[in-house]
């Protein structure tokens, strides 16, 4: 498939899931290690190491690799804050920054950083 059609399904994916907003929406891209990759480049490039660290574990922002949210951290909360930003907080949106498949991607970094700390027995 070529980039194009790629980007056409992905939109058309995203648009689909778009009225699901009730029900959990998952990440497209699962754990998929290429885009955790990408995802992990996006996050470093962005700017988001200055508040959450280079390892996404906090530093001025909160650690994103863990599971002690205010709310349980769906795949589309994490989206959404990313790409909207959090009112009253230092968090900036990222909508006009980023494409939604590169918010997934670092959703899906946040995850597989997430699933290593479990494995490895750091998180319970």
């Amino acid at each position: 498939m070529n980039p194009r059609m790629l980007d056409a399904a992905f939109a058309a994916l995203v648009l689909c899931a778009a009225p699901l907003a009730a029900q959990d929406v998952k990440n497209p891209l699962g754990l998929d290690a290429a885009a955790a990759a990408q995802g992990k480049k996006l996050f470093d490039t962005q700017g988001c190491i200055a508040c959450h660290g280079n390892n996404a574990r906090g530093a001025v922002g909160p650690d994103l690799t863990d599971d002690q949210w205010l709310r349980a951290p769906s795949d589309e909360m994490i989206f959404n804050v990313i790409r909207n930003g959090r009112s009253g907080t230092l968090m900036s949106p990222f909508k006009d920054a980023l494409q939604d498949e590169q918010i997934w991607q670092i959703v899906t970094y946040l995850r597989v950083e997430n699933r290593k700390r479990k494995e490895a027995g750091e998180l319970q």
